[in-house]
Parts: structure tokens; C-alpha cells; sequence
């Protein structure tokens, strides 16, 4: 992420506090501020967190084997007479000691004031708690009043020792075969509805994956094979029953009398094999998960970004949060609020089984860059049967069908271009919608026609675009890739209309389908998309694949200046003016790189030499592109300020 803080505690424990605490502000892996504080002994923390550890390990929910029961309402029987009056103690004693004086004045004051220029209370960024301690992973932080004001952030637990991982060779940046694979592991599941997990990530992720594989009560060596699959996995998700004793912890992977368990040092080496093949997510959704994941980093595993919990909870909210963890993940959110938001979710069942909405626990080392559900999990694998004439004489007959059926829709649009009337539309909408799908069944079944009478259909599309009729061209744009699978411009072009709508979504899901299809130019247009979304390293991922590929001097110039625009975002002012020139020196009429331009150089103290760039901006923006406009009015109000317009 360009955004993370990191706080590291140092030596130090509840009982003697830690005396000296460093924070570090970080973007896009540079240091930029560095504060110091400390916090005091902690006993009230210490001991009501021991009567809280006590409280988890006697709760019965259907994750374990005991035979105490839940109630239908959801109420967990526990052998604490208020569950809910300790957790509140606990949660109140946390947020006093964060909030001691040292600890706010050194640190919290010191980021919120830093925190202010990057967005304020709607600020994106992690915080990483890097501890040598395992047991201050179990603390409530969520308590923490910092985390509550900023709602898009998430506080990740890490050691406070760690190195960076060496990884398989990439492409762009983008690890190869593990993209968009997705292994669910379903261990001994007694008392666990684990169909209800299945749904939902299938629901979620399922359609948008090259791979969703769900292995159900595996033996040792299958799930060591599965780890250690060749093309490997993205995520790696864990349902089931575990266990944690002095010495070690395991899981229960099937509901066999033998070869039932595997133990964490078997599971080292599938995993450190995994990691290297570009494993980006460990999932542990069982009871001792927090410990298990303890227990992997001190052997030396160094552990890609892991989902544990640090109690026991009910199935029901387990799976409740598994189901809102990969609807978020699916619409394209960064890991860490994906979490941040399925962890609030939870509070919905904070009546029911106090402290809920905490148990869920992000762990990651600060070198680990985090999961990045990627635009390439849109990848769709099309194949076609190749066709002849020879092999089927109708074909010149069904040609020509199809050439009319194409000709009759030229007719109703030419006929949609005087009528003025909403419902004939709609009706010219609706018929167009039936021939289109008539026709891409035809056109799917003798693929030869498709090279031919996509371009046809595309052009319909952009003459009705600029016409400004969208629901017409985004008919024949839709029916272009239809016909031809293979085909990118109408995806692009549909792009283009979807971003003129204001509809993100659909210009995002269609231009990733022109990237996959080979497209420079969609590469360029969709890190846009993304930097709009303040998703900057897909939108880095895309740049490079347009470096990689572009053949001509503007996609280039338009890759580098959307570098450029992600490098003044982040501040980095000398890189930005770098990237701008050039984009320029590559294509002189750039509206936009010529703005950004001007605005680092107002940013330099060097208003003087901006001043070209703003006339400029002006000479080649058009005002019916939002970003063009908004640099227009820019540059009118310092070229104003300066004399050189009235």
C-alpha cells in the first residue's frame, strides 16, 4: 500500500509497560516521519485480558466438541456471570492505556497531524504492531480510539523481527501461475456448517477465478501435494477444528481414526513452497488459529498476510464473517479494509457474544506488500472449436442471414434517430436486445464469421457513441465481443462509454477484458480507473504491462503520465516532474500531463516555469473530459492570478 504506519513496541510487557515505542510513517516503502513514545505498566489490561482468555476457552459454540449447547437466539451459555460487563472492562482499561500521556503526545498527536494531509478521517492506511510477543497479538487494539476515527484503516499484528521473503519470478510485478487461484481446505468440520462458507466464497470470488478448488477432509500427503501444486495458489483458506498445546499446535484435517492431524512443522514446508509460488493470503478459521500462526513465524516461516482468530467464536459468526470477508475482497478491496469492514460487520452480533467484531485478527510483515485480488481474476479461458466451409456448406446461407439481421438493426437505429418518444425507445432497446443475443448464438456457433462481422457490429456501436445514443452502442459493443471472443476494441470502447456514464464498475470490468486481450492502450485507460480509486499498485501493474507492450510513442506517453499522476499523489514531487517530461517530450498535446506538470512545479516554488504548462493545459483540454476540466479551471485561476488571462 503507499500508506503504513508502523509501531514498534520494543522490549517491554504489560506488567513493566514498554519505555520505548518508535512510529514510522511510510509511503510507498520510504520513511517520511518518525515519532517516539512509550506506555505504561498495564496490570488492569493484563488481568482482566487473563479473565477474558478464561471466559473464551469455557464458551461453547458449535466449534467445539463439548456438549454445552447455544440457544436459539444465539446466546452463548458461558461459566461468566456478566461475559459482556468483562469484555466492556477489558475494551475501556485498553483504550485508557492508549491513551496515556506519553503514548498520545508522542505518537497518536503526532500522527493524526500527519494523517491530515493525506485525506484526514477518511485517510486509507495500515498500521502495523510489530511485538517479539505474541500475546499483545491477542489484545483488544481494535479498542484503540485512533483506529475508531479512521474508518478505513485496520491495525495488523507483526513480529518485530522479519525478513524479506524471496519470491517467484514475476512478470510486471504480477506473480505468474498463483493469480486468481484459490485453494479451501475443510478439515474435521463436527458442529461446523461448512456448506455455508463454500456458498459464500463461491458466490463471492467463484466466477472471477482461474482456479476454486475445495479439498474436503484431505489425507497428510494430499494436502502436502495440494501445497505444493505447481501453479500453486493466491489464497489459501482453512475451515475446521485446531488445536494448541505447550509444544505445539495442529489441525484437524479429516474425521478419520488415523492420519487425522497435521501438525504446524509438517505444514512448514508445503507453506514455505507456497509463499515462493506467490501464496499472497493464509486464512485460518478454527479456534487456536492465533496460536498456529505464532507458532509458524517462530520457526521461521516468514508468513504472507494471515486471517487467525484470537478466541473461540460461534459458527454462525464465523461464517458470517468469512462471507462478508470475500464479498468485500470480490469488490475489489484492498485486504486490510476488506477485514476492516467484515470485523464491523460483526458488531451486529456484539449482543449476543460480546467482543465479536475483535476476534477476527489480521496478521502480515510490514515487507510483505498484502493480498491484491487482481483485475486478471476477471480472466475468462474461451475456446472454439475451428470451423471450415468444407465442413459445413450452410455457412455462406447463415453469412448472409446475419449480414441482413445486422442491416435490420441499422434500420431501427436510423428509425431511434427521429423519434423522440422514451417508450419507443425502450422498445427499439428491448427487440435489439433479443436479435443480439439471436445473433451471438448464431455467430458462436461458426467462429470463422466472427473477424468479419465483429468490426461491423463495433462500428455500429461507435457511430451510435457518438451519436450519443449509449444504450444502442453499448448493444452492438457487447454483441461485437460476442461474435468474436477474441476481439478487444469494442471492450475498450465500451469502457470508454461505461466512464462517460459514471459507471465505474463497468468500465473497469470491461476494460480489463481489452487488457487480457492483448489491448497497450486499455492498459494505459484502466490505471486511470484505478488511480481514481486510489488503488495505486494495480494501477502500477497496469503501467508496466503497457510499458512492456505499447508500440506506439502516446500509450507510452499516457503509462508514463499516469505514473507521474500516482507519484503527486504520493508526494513524490521529483519522480512526478520526472514522468511529466517526459509523457511531454513522447507527446507534446497532453492536456493532462501538462497540468500535473504545473501544479509539482507550483508545488517546487517555481510558479515562473509552471506557467507554460498552464497555457498549454488550456490549449489542448477538452472540457467534456471531467479530469481536462478540472485542469482547465485550474489553470484559468493561476494564469488569472498571474495577469496572462482576464
Amino acid at each position: 500500500m503507499s500508506l503504513r504506519i508502523i509501531l514498534a513496541l520494543g522490549f517491554g510487557s504489560l506488567k513493566d509497560g514498554f519505555p520505548h515505542i518508535v512510529a514510522e510513517i511510510k509511503q510507498s516503502g520510504i520513511t517520511v516521519y518518525k515519532f517516539e513514545g512509550s506506555l505504561p505498566p498495564a496490570p488492569e489490561v493484563e488481568k482482566l485480558h487473563a479473565r477474558w482468555k478464561i471466559i473464551c476457552g469455557a464458551v461453547i459454540s458449535t466449534r467445539t466438541a463439548s456438549g454445552i449447547k447455544i440457544k436459539q437466539t444465539g446466546i452463548t451459555n458461558i461459566s461468566e456471570d456478566n461475559p459482556g460487563a468483562i469484555y466492556r472492562g477489558l475494551n475501556e482499561a485498553m483504550s485508557r492505556w492508549l491513551a496515556s500521556e506519553d503514548f498520545y503526545t508522542g505518537i497518536e498527536r503526532n500522527l493524526r497531524k500527519e494523517l491530515r494531509e493525506s485525506g484526514g478521517s477518511s485517510a486509507s492506511f495500515e498500521v502495523f504492531i510489530e511485538s517479539k510477543d505474541a500475546d499483545i497479538w491477542e489484545l483488544p487494539w481494535d479498542a484503540w480510539k485512533f483506529r475508531e476515527y479512521y474508518s478505513n484503516s485496520e491495525i495488523i499484528q507483526s513480529t518485530s523481527q522479519y525478513r524479506k521473503f524471496p519470491k517467484k519470478a514475476t512478470s510486471a510485478g504480477i506473480p505468474l501461475s498463483s493469480r486468481g487461484r484459490i485453494l479451501c481446505v475443510w478439515g474435521n468440520s463436527q458442529g461446523i456448517d461448512l456448506k455455508k462458507d463454500k456458498k459464500s466464497i463461491k458466490k463471492s470470488v467463484g466466477d472471477r477465478c482461474k482456479k476454486l478448488k475445495f479439498l474436503r477432509h484431505p489425507k497428510p500427503e494430499e494436502l502436502r501435494a495440494h501445497l505444493e501444486d505447481e501453479k500453486n495458489w493466491q489464497i489459501l483458506y482453512y475451515g475446521g477444528h485446531s488445536n494448541r498445546n505447550a509444544t505445539h499446535g495442529w489441525l484437524h484435517i479429516n474425521q478419520t481414526d488415523i492420519d487425522n492431524t497435521v501438525t504446524v512443522d509438517y505444514l512448514k514446508k508445503g507453506l514455505e513452497k507456497s509463499i515462493f509460488k506467490g501464496l499472497e493470503l493464509l486464512i485460518l478459521n478454527s479456534c487456536s488459529s492465533l496460536g498456529l500462526a505464532a507458532d509458524l513465524v517462530a520457526g521461521g516461516l516468514p508468513l504472507p498476510s494471515t486471517i487467525v482468530m484470537r478466541a473461540p467464536i460461534p459458527d454462525a459468526i464465523a461464517h458470517y464473517f468469512v462471507k462478508s470477508l470475500f464479498r468485500y475482497l470480490g469488490e475489489e478491496d484492498p485486504l486490510f479494509l476488506a477485514v476492516r469492514k467484515a470485523k464491523d460487520d460483526l458488531r451486529r452480533w456484539e449482543s449476543d457474544f460480546p467482543g465479536a467484531s475483535a476476534i477476527p485478527v489480521l496478521c502480515q510483515q510490514p515487507t510483505f506488500e498484502g493480498l491484491t485480488l487482481p483485475w486478471i481474476l476477471g480472466k475468462r479461458k474461451y475456446t472454439s472449436r475451428p470451423h471450415s466451409a468444407n465442413q459445413n456448406p450452410s455457412i455462406i446461407n447463415n453469412y448472409a442471414n446475419l449480414s441482413s439481421s445486422l442491416s435490420f438493426l441499422r434500420i431501427f437505429t436510423f428509425f431511434d434517430r427521429w423519434t423522440s418518444f422514451s417508450f419507443i425507445s425502450i422498445f427499439i432497446s428491448n427487440l435489439m436486445h433479443r436479435f443480439g443475443i439471436g445473433l451471438a448464438i448464431t455467430a458462436s456457433s461458426y467462429m470463422l464469421m466472427g473477424p468479419i462481422l465483429a468490426p461491423v457490429a463495433n462500428q455500429i456501436g461507435m457511430e451510435n457513441h457518438r451519436q450519443n445514443k449509449p444504450l444502442i452502442a453499448k448493444l452492438f459493443y457487447n454483441l461485437a465481443s460476442l461474435i468474436n471472443l477474441n476481439y478487444a476494441q469494442p471492450y475498450y470502447n465500451l469502457a470508454m462509454l461505461c466512464d462517460e456514464l459514471n459507471d465505474d464498475r463497468g468500465a473497469l470490468e470491461a476494460m480489463q477484458n481489452a487488457v487480457l486481450r492483448g489491448l497497450p492502450d486499455a492498459s494505459a485507460q484502466i490505471s486511470k480507473l484505478f488511480i481514481r480509486k486510489d488503488k495505486h499498485q494495480p494501477a502500477l501493474k497496469a503501467i508496466n504491462l503497457c510499458l512492456e507492450h505499447a508500440k506506439y510513442d502516446g500509450v507510452k506517453a499516457a503509462c508514463i503520465k499516469n505514473r507521474g499522476w500516482i507519484r503527486l499523489k504520493e508526494q513524490q514531487y521529483d519522480d512526478a516532474e520526472m514522468d511529466f517530461q517526459t509523457a511531454i517530450g513522447l507527446t507534446d498535446n497532453s492536456p493532462e500531463a501538462h497540468c500535473f506538470l504545473a501544479r509539482v512545479m507550483e508545488t517546487q516554488g517555481k510558479p515562473h516555469e509552471a506557467l507554460e504548462h498552464w497555457e498549454k493545459t488550456i490549449k489542448y483540454s477538452k472540457s467534456s473530459v471531467p479530469e481536462q476540466e478540472q485542469c482547465i479551471q485550474s489553470a484559468k485561476q493561476h494564469l488569472r492570478i498571474k495577469g496572462n488571462i482576464k
